[in-house]
């Protein structure tokens, strides 16, 4: 019903759509592959460089996604442009912070064998895991021992977590409970008056969009808090691995061999 009714806002003259398409076209064909490489070369500093680069071209996307948000909210909080793969992921106009987390704890697997008493056995041969001739020692145990302090800060994220999406959650109920009793009290009020009701409705709808777009804001400040916490936390080894298997995942959803896939299913 909200995207039905016109928003009086100023429109970008750009789609979103259309910077995201370029946006995610850097991702894909030169950060990810810049990152790949780096993670097997021997150089940190270049490892450290990319993981950097890849990480601020994400930010880089959120802060588009708020200044789009003050000219059309409307075209963020449904994105008829996203394919079919990636709308379950969504909350509140892109993907639920939970993807982050969720993808930090698939890392930790390793972990839970050792507790269990079924970690794997590895050989160093020339500096290098047996496992992966290709990468570096640190690559290949990146996440095979994480800090008690690592441990303790993706618990604090994940804490943070379940005390704001709720809240969110409540405030767009709650927009969405106060915008439906505006619009209907003012029908009623306006006695079947065209010109007075469409003058309510469009005072209810403004403010509904408002109110959305707090929303929206305070939703995206979440994704890039969330994402930025876990950079820090982890080292550049662990990031790097992050970060390309967060991009993997956003490819693929975009996989067309997946998407096909997908929908004759």
């Amino acid at each position: 019903m909200l995207k039905a009714l016109r928003f009086p806002r100023k429109k970008t003259s750009r789609p979103f759509k259309d910077y995201y398409s370029d946006w995610f076209k850097t991702l894909k064909n030169t950060l990810l592959p810049l990152l790949r490489s780096s993670i097997s070369d021997s150089s940190p500093t270049l490892l450290s460089t990319h993981v950097e680069m890849l990480h601020h071209h994400i930010q880089s996307y959120y802060h588009a996604l708020d200044l789009a948000s003050s000219h059309d909210i409307s075209q963020l909080l449904f994105p008829d442009w996203r394919s079919s793969l990636e709308k379950p992921f969504l909350w509140l106009g892109d993907f639920h912070p939970y993807l982050f987390t969720n993808l930090l704890r698939s890392f930790l697997g390793d972990t839970d064998e050792e507790a269990d008493g079924k970690t794997d056995v590895f050989i160093k041969v020339g500096g290098k895991n047996c496992e992966f001739f290709d990468k570096p020692w640190e690559i290949a145990m990146a996440w095979k021992a994480p800090s008690k302090i690592m441990m303790s800060r993706i618990d604090q994220i994940e804490c943070g977590l379940r005390l704001m999406v709720p809240a969110l959650v409540d405030r767009v109920r709650n927009a969405q409970a106060v915008f439906m009793k505006r619009v209907v009290q003012h029908w009623v009020w306006c006695k079947g008056k065209k010109e007075a009701a469409r003058a309510s409705i469009g005072d209810a709808v403004a403010a509904q969009m408002e109110e959305m777009v707090s929303v929206f804001l305070d939703a995206n400040r979440l994704r890039r808090s969330v994402l930025s916490e876990i950079i820090s936390a982890t080292n550049v080894y662990q990031a790097a691995l992050f970060l390309v298997g967060l991009s993997q995942f956003l490819v693929g959803l975009r996989d067309p061999d997946l998407l096909r896939e997908f929908e004759r299913a």
